[in-house]
């Protein structure tokens, strides 16, 4: 997952950046505008002022309660591991 914020609106925004994608074929879903990209910390001050983001993986918006609720669950699972915990995949 990379990280991209929009240069008009400043909206966070999710896309896959792997092969064959490139930032430039991809707009911001409120405004339009172009995207530049950013980290994952500029991407979080984005998202407490605009209160989530948007996911082009799954194409939708993203509230900031949900994203942090899937966080804290990955958290959870990684100390788990290094633990030496035993995780089971659905």
């Amino acid at each position: 997952m990379a990280w991209a914020l929009c240069k008009r609106c400043g909206c966070p925004i999710s896309w896959p950046a792997r092969r064959g994608h490139r930032l430039k074929d991809y707009k911001c879903p409120k405004c339009g505008g172009e995207l530049r990209r950013a980290t994952h910390d500029e991407a979080a001050e984005a998202m407490a002022k605009h209160g989530g983001f948007y996911d082009y993986y799954v194409d939708r918006w993203i509230s900031r309660c949900d994203y942090e609720e899937l966080e804290r669950k990955r958290k959870e699972i990684f100390q788990k591991i290094l633990k030496g915990g035993v995780i089971i995949i659905k």
